[in-house]
């Protein structure tokens, strides 16, 4: 397995436990009052505040495409 497929599955392994931790998420607070105007807390998230992760998914998500559409002009 190369490098970058070894990498794919490892964030597809990643994506399945953030999607799974955000169902989790959901349902224990499914019928409960959340204010939608708070900035939330970093701590209650890991340590990472929201926007900051989802910069750096965007970031990731662009260098994944990258080195997959260079590999398929190499494939």
């Amino acid at each position: 397995m190369s490098a970058v497929s070894h990498a794919l599955s490892n964030l597809s392994q990643a994506i399945g436990s953030l999607e799974g931790a955000v169902y989790r998420l959901e349902t224990s607070v499914s019928g409960q009052q959340r204010d939608m105007f708070s900035a939330g807390h970093a701590n209650a998230n890991g340590g990472v505040a929201p926007d900051v992760a989802v910069e750096k998914l965007g970031v990731a998500i662009q260098s994944i495409e990258s080195v997959l559409e260079e590999d398929r002009a190499h494939g």
